[in-house]
């Protein structure tokens, strides 16, 4: 089915592209969509940090001087 090829293509991009940074922006894109929406949980020093679908922290800031250049609002995070 439709549903179990792109199951199928999503773990072997987890599996071909491991230490590349492109796990993160599979995660980003993938989220909007319910099926595949993520929650990232981490124990780290005796601290809880969770990252739901869709979070703010998804985004990274944009440079101080791209701002001022292309006068556009800096991403809310």
């Amino acid at each position: 089915t439709q549903k179990q090829a792109l199951d199928i293509i999503i773990m072997e991009r987890r599996k071909e592209l491991i230490f590349r940074g492109i796990r993160w922006l599979d995660l980003k894109r993938l989220n909007k969509d319910p099926r595949f929406a993520k929650t990232l949980r981490r124990f780290v020093n005796g601290q809880n940090y969770t990252l739901e679908p869709g979070d703010k922290r998804y985004l990274y800031p944009l440079p101080d001087d791209v701002i001022q250049i292309a006068g556009i609002p800096q991403n809310e995070r």
